[in-house]
């Protein structure tokens, strides 16, 4: 949980850990890419980029590893997760992201990816639990995995409400907490937009509906929400009267 919220609290240990506990130390390539998969260089670039981003570019020039790890983050940090253009301009010029991606693609298995889009919401359920509750070392070796993440991406932002059906279909085959953790912190938050409208309006009307869903809700951080939309959520979870 210390990990979880390290790069909202304190960008700047952050910041320290990725550079000395990470980037010089650790000989295990896949470890350090976990930096990038899991919630710390990730959360560090969409909460503090404008403030990290100097930082970041002064580092790379010493540890050429950051370079490669930055790159996986490329796309995102392109398609949205740096709102700043100036940081996300900075953050860009330190992503190799053909680096990273032949680095992945030496590692993973032979095997076609599944085409989640054409699966019955039912299957992709299930899929998605059945891909999320495997080790970190076997989701990076799979290229599902990868195919899994580049669909909830799409689905988030350009069905919302369909990546909410989505979130609703594994609640009700899922209940371990662990896994429920992930999927509030994860597709749930994601799909959340900033602003009110329709979203907001099914999220919380299905809040009002199924006990389970509220408490899947509380797992979301909100961030950057106009203060309507934090309003309708903390209501929805309980928080407020």
């Amino acid at each position: 949980m210390y990990f979880d919220g390290l790069a909202q609290d304190d960008p700047e240990r952050a910041v320290a850990f990725i550079a000395a506990d990470e980037l010089d130390d650790e000989p295990d390539d896949e470890i350090v890419a976990l930096l990038a998969e899991g919630k710390l260089l990730g959360q560090l670039l969409n909460v503090h980029a404008p403030r990290v981003a100097g930082r970041l570019q002064e580092l790379a020039l010493r540890q050429p590893r950051l370079r490669w790890l930055m790159g996986r983050l490329a796309g995102s940090i392109a398609g949205g997760l740096v709102v700043s253009s100036e940081a996300k301009r900075r953050l860009l010029a330190i992503a190799d992201e053909p680096a990273f991606r032949k680095w992945r693609d030496s590692r993973l298995s032979d095997d076609e990816p599944t085409d989640f889009a054409a699966l019955p919401l039912k299957d992709l359920a299930a899929a998605w639990v059945e891909i999320t509750v495997r080790s970190d070392r076997d989701r990076e070796r799979d290229r599902n995995w990868y195919a899994l993440f580049d669909f909830q991406s799409d689905l988030v932002s350009n069905d919302p409400l369909a990546a909410l059906e989505l979130v609703k279909a594994i609640l009700a085959i899922e209940e371990n907490q662990n896994v429920l953790g992930l999927l509030a912190a994860g597709l749930l938050e994601d799909l959340l937009p900033d602003e009110d409208g329709p979203v907001i309006d099914a999220v919380v009307a299905e809040a009002e509906r199924d006990l389970r869903f509220r408490n899947l809700l509380c797992g979301v951080w909100f961030y950057g929400m106009s203060p309507e939309v934090t309003e309708r959520l903390e209501k929805a979870r309980g928080e407020v009267q």
